[in-house]
Parts: C-alpha cells; structure tokens; sequence
C-alpha cells in the first residue's frame, strides 16, 4: 500500500486491537493492500466502496444504519461520492474531533465520534448511556473508522445475519477473512456476488467445526498438539430498530478433542458416528446408511436418499452438543450398542471434556472386561439387561457388589476387584453423577463385545429393539 497521508498511521490500519470488527477489518484491509500495492488506502476505501454499491446495491443495512451507503436519500454512484468526501475529511483531520484515547486501540490521538452509521453494534444518538461521559456516539481514531468499513467485505451471511469467525490465535482469525475475501473476489469475478458471502451452512455449529476441517487441511501448526485456539463465532444484525448479537464459543479443550478426534487412528469411527447424526424436521426417520454414506428415508413407493452436500445443513446434534458445553454420552451409548466405536475417543473425551479421573475410566475398562470375562451370551445378556436397569445409585451399587465384587470374590481371585480406595474415591467420589458411571461401564462393556465379535444373534436383535425404542423416545 503506498502511504501518501501523513495525518494516517498505517501501523494501526492493520494492527491487532483486541476488538473482533476493526480486527477482521484490519484484516481485510492488509489483504488488498498486498493484491494491490500501487493503491494507498483512500484508493482501496473506493474500491471497497464501489463493490458495496454498484456490485452489491448497497446492502449494508445489517451492518450500518443510515450511513452513506444504506441511507435512502443518496442514490447510485451519489452514494460512493458521499461516501469517499467522508474518508477524505476523516484522513485530512477536516472533520470534528477531540484529543482522547480510542476505544479500539487504546492511542492518545484525534478521536472521531461513531454511531450506528460508521460503527457495528455501537449505539448513537438517544443511545449515549452507551458512551463514557454521555458522548453522542464512541470515540474512536480515523483508522478504527477506517477499518470497520472494510468489515462487511470479511463477513458471511448465516441464518439471515452476518457471521464473523475470531480466534485466540491471530493465524486463524486472518485465516477467516482471508478465506472469505477470496470468495467475494472469486464470485465477484464471474458476475455472481450480489451481497455479502454467503456461507456454505445455515447451523452456526456445523460452520465452525467445518472451519476446524478446513484449518487443519490448510495450517501445519494446528495439526500439532501444542496449538490450543479457541473459536468463537458473532452472530449479529445492525439493522433498524431490531439490532441484536449472539456468541458462539468453542474453547481450546472442544478444539483439541475434535482433532483428535480426527488422527488417523480415530477417523473412521469419529467420522460414522457423527455423519449418522444430523437431523432436518422434514426428513424425518431418515436412517444414515454407513456404506453409501447418505441418508435414506423409506417412503411408500421409493427410498429418497440424500447425498452430504444436502444434509451437512441439517442440524447435527454432536456438533450442537459439543459446541453448547451439552455432554455427548448418551449419542455414544446409544451408537455403542450396534456400532464398534474406538473406547479410546470415549476416554480421551471423558477426560479433557467431562474432567473425569483417569483411575476412574481405567477402572470402569477393567470391569467391563471382568463382566464379559466367560464369553458366555447368555450371561453377559443378562449383565446387560441388569445394568440397563439400575434407574438410580443404589441398584447400580448393588450389581457393582453382586455381579462383580461377589462374583471376583467367588473366583478365588488373588486380589480385589474393586478396593474401598476404588469404590469411595473414583467409582462413587463426592459430586459424581452415578448414571455416568453405569453408561460407561455399558459403553466399555459394548466395545469388548464389537473387539472380540462376542454380540450374539439373540443380543444383537434385543439390541436393535433398545435402539428402536430409544429412536421413539427421542421424537416424542
């Protein structure tokens, strides 16, 4: 970018500030300033312009309230005038304004003052509660103003409002605008862009992990252990009389899970698990096929298949659960009782996720191979049932006592099963929640079932029976 205006630090047009609009602005700006480096910035500022006027109409009116573009009285090219004699008053320092410390980037310097019309999610006017000492509208420096109009051209459109993707990690957060940028210039190339990028999902949930996907396929660092961002996605509209704002965040614990998740040793199962779980209202009781990887939904006449291009729109409960801090045990129990699912994604998730003790998910392993110990169907059907019946802690204690303390004990086993150090301080410590611990063990026991191809005929249709029954529950 040539820098043809003293009155402007150029540092600060693209330095990080904290603040996630004049950050994905600042973004964008350092961008095009290297796609077109003969251009200083009021050149850029009428490029940008010009794209939200003559490509895009001028819709802005989620992010902007009666500016320059969006106010009804300026019409065609009158808009992109209007709009380059305020930048060009705002660099020249023509403009009113006040020596103060901009609440963007913390500078001692000329301070411009901002409202809904130059500013997102900021309030102006009969809004000055909003602002330190009851200023008309926040205070900011030329170059926070300059930034936040670049902000649109870093922004997609989700659910009918604007997203912005912001990380931890600055890498991630350029990764964003720049993957966005890219779009609207590539659909600005072949005559397609007739507003702000749209995003290829309409589930908040399913745009940031696809965001993890295309992350990881894109940056070496965060495929590395030592790389923890989190995520957080705003969901906001500017527009009327009706401004609002939703956050999403994923912290580093849900980021190093799914990766892991995704390791080579952990793909496949982590992949079908997930998959066979979206859901849309209007494909209801539609079943994921595992080998054609669709969904197929049997109608009277034919099955209707839909292919993931369609359904990664449907809502996906992991992917919600994962993402609202909900606990995503029962979708494994439920997947464990007919699918091999690797009980290490279970541990490491139990771990990281849940906090649970490591002494705690090794112990409940070793019980589990205790109880399927005889290879007997008959047995182990049993053990199932009687486990799946314990609806609180006292039933639960007793089959931990009954069928395995006892039975270890009946065995002439050289040592106990389960100590008291065992049962007081990691089956049954203060705070725990005993249907985690009875889920697992059925998990655990499942996934020793699947190893050793233990599940019999007569198990495997009881099993489809609880999973059918789980299935009516769930839509009831």
């Amino acid at each position: 970018m040539k820098q043809n205006y003293k009155t402007l630090n150029y540092e600060w047009l693209t330095r990080p500030t904290g603040d996630p609009f004049a950050d994905a602005g600042g973004f964008a700006i350092e961008y095009l300033s290297e796609k077109f480096p003969e251009k200083d910035i009021l050149e850029l500022i009428d490029y940008i312009t010009k794209i939200y006027v003559e490509k895009w109409s001028g819709k802005l009116n989620a992010f902007f309230l009666n500016s320059k573009i969006t106010q009804p009285a300026f019409q065609g090219s009158r808009k992109t005038e209007e709009t380059l004699k305020y930048f060009d008053a705002l660099i020249n320092e023509t403009e009113p304004s006040e020596v103060g410390y901009c609440r963007f980037t913390g500078r001692e310097t000329k301070l411009f003052f901002g409202g809904r019309d130059n500013s997102i999610m900021t309030g102006s006017g009969t809004l000055i509660n909003f602002h330190h000492f009851f200023q008309k509208g926040i205070s900011l420096s030329k170059e926070a103003l300059i930034r936040i109009h670049f902000v649109p051209f870093a922004c997609q459109q989700l659910q009918g409002r604007i997203s912005l993707m912001q990380s931890s990690d600055q890498k991630l957060s350029n990764l964003f605008v720049t993957f966005t940028v890219e779009k609207n210039l590539h659909e600005i190339g072949i005559g397609l862009s007739e507003g702000v990028a749209k995003s290829d999902f309409n589930k908040p949930a399913n745009a940031i992990f696809d965001f993890i996907d295309y992350t990881l396929s894109q940056l070496q660092d965060f495929r590395e252990a030592t790389a923890l961002p989190s995520l957080t996605l705003y969901l906001f509209t500017n527009f009327g009389a009706s401004p609002e704002i939703q956050i999403y965040q994923l912290p580093e614990k849900v980021f190093l899970f799914y990766r892991t998740c995704l390791h080579p040793k952990f793909r496949e199962d982590w992949q079908k698990f997930v998959l066979s779980h979206y859901f849309d209202g209007q494909h209801k009781g539609a079943k994921y096929n595992l080998q054609t990887e669709k969904f197929e939904l049997a109608k009277s006449k034919e099955t209707e298949t839909t292919d993931k291009n369609e359904y990664r729109q449907w809502f996906n409960q992991i992917y919600h659960k994962l993402l609202v801090d909900e606990n995503i045990r029962p979708e494994i129990l439920r997947w464990s009782r007919q699918h091999p699912f690797n009980f290490e994604i279970v541990s490491i998730y139990q771990n990281n996720i849940i906090g649970m003790k490591k002494e705690t998910i090794n112990k409940i392993k070793e019980l589990a191979a205790f109880l399927v110990r005889e290879e007997d169907a008959g047995k182990i059907k049993k053990r199932i049932k009687a486990l799946d019946g314990a609806k609180n802690a006292a039933v639960l204690r007793r089959f931990i006592l009954k069928d395995i303390v006892v039975a270890n004990y009946l065995a002439n086993s050289e040592k106990p099963i389960v100590s008291i150090d065992d049962y007081v301080n990691y089956l049954f410590p203060d705070g725990s929640y005993w249907a985690e611990i009875r889920d697992l063990l059925l998990i655990a026991i499942y996934q020793e079932l699947h190893e050793r191809n233990l599940i019999s005929e007569e198990l495997k249709i009881e099993l489809e029976s609880t999973v059918e029954d789980e299935d009516i529950n769930k839509l009831t």
